[in-house]
């Protein structure tokens, strides 16, 4: 005798797929949104996220820190002290863009910035400079062209100076950066996941060195980046050169100095407080050099083809003896490395004719 039919649904393989993949599909979406609420309003208390103008803010205040001096955001929303806009008559307005090696302490003192007005001030000549930090923390190119825009434009500068690509370097998988990759839309849409973001940060930060220690000597030089040319990158450099001219200013793009070399030991490594890329396959010290080199070469060309003035922090600092005395870490400098870049700026500043340009501008 045939049993009655049940009323209760019958879930078939295909329907609790379907069921599964939206139940994931909505806890990733909520993580995903409580990150950026979190990273956008609470991640560092002088920062917040714009939505306006798609990238982050300064709030203005004095913000006490452990052992550190404050930071010190003005009423404007820029580190230093306050300014007079416009400046007084006769004084030449120079903005410098970039992200946490140009944001330095985040203080008075304690960034290249703050030393550049200092040095620029000392002039023989009687020209008067206005010196503004427009860094911020975490900036990566695109972040740093959408300030561009929306904050620097404004204050119609006369020379604005790019210091960026760290956060480009260190948190982009390659993969996703080139002109023509294959999973291009796939690689970026994740690169802009915080949720992903927060991943790699726990794997590759956290995890990682503690679990795999970075290869040194020659293997660790793959060759995956020897040929490495960072299109996204580029592209977002080439457009903060445009938006900067159109102000109209003058524009200075700079290299990117680090304490890492291929010599390094394990040792050497761990006194240097050097931390590796946070994507797969970038766990070495010759990829890791060959990589810096790759955005270096890559703001040399731009800077050539775009004829505009090149800094060579790079080049001026890798060779040094006493480098490894400069850096915090790979990439940041200590107070002797960053009174070292603003005498490399002021000094180029200079030599290249950029400053007599803008004394015939005034």
């Amino acid at each position: 005798m045939a049993e009655p039919a049940s009323d209760e649904p019958r879930f078939t393989l295909g329907r609790s797929l379907l069921y599964s993949a939206i139940l994931i599909a909505l806890v990733f979406g909520m993580v995903e949104g409580a990150l950026r609420i979190y990273v956008y309003n609470f991640r560092a208390p002088a920062e917040r996220f714009d939505l306006s103008t798609g990238t982050f803010e300064l709030r203005p205040g004095t913000y006490s820190r452990p052992n550190s001096d404050p930071i010190v955001v003005n009423s404007r929303g820029f580190v230093g002290p306050e300014f007079q806009d416009p400046p007084p008559t006769g004084t030449l307005r120079i903005v410098n863009v970039g992200d946490s090696c140009t944001f330095g302490g985040g203080g008075l003192r304690d960034t290249y910035p703050a030393r550049l007005s200092e040095l620029l001030a000392g002039g023989s000549d009687g020209r008067r400079f206005q010196v503004i930090n427009a860094a911020i923390d975490g900036l990566n190119s695109e972040l740093a062209l959408r300030r561009l825009r929306s904050r620097v434009v404004p204050l119609a500068p006369d020379l604005v100076t790019i210091y960026i690509g760290w956060n480009d370097l260190m948190k982009f998988d390659p993969d996703g950066q080139v002109e023509n990759p294959r999973l291009a839309l796939a690689a970026r849409w994740l690169d802009r996941l915080w949720t992903v973001k927060a991943l790699r940060k726990l794997l590759f930060y956290n995890l990682r060195p503690r679990l795999a220690p970075p290869r040194t000597g020659p293997e660790s030089r793959t060759g995956r980046n020897a040929d490495y040319r960072p299109a996204v990158f580029e592209r977002n450099l080439r457009e903060i050169i445009a938006t900067a001219r159109s102000i109209p200013a003058e524009v200075v793009v700079m290299t990117l100095p680090s304490v890492v070399s291929d010599d390094m030991s394990l040792e050497d490594l761990k006194r240097a407080n050097v931390q590796f890329p946070y994507f797969r396959g970038a766990n070495a010290v010759g990829d890791f050099v060959d990589l810096i080199a790759a955005y270096n070469r890559t703001v040399r060309r731009v800077a050539l083809e775009e004829g505009v003035v090149l800094i060579d922090l790079a080049r001026a600092i890798d060779g040094r003896p006493d480098r490894r005395e400069l850096f915090l870490d790979a990439m940041h400098a200590n107070p002797a490395g960053l009174e070292l870049i603003a005498d490399e700026i002021a000094r180029e500043l200079r030599a290249s004719g950029v400053l007599d340009r803008l004394r015939e501008r005034a």
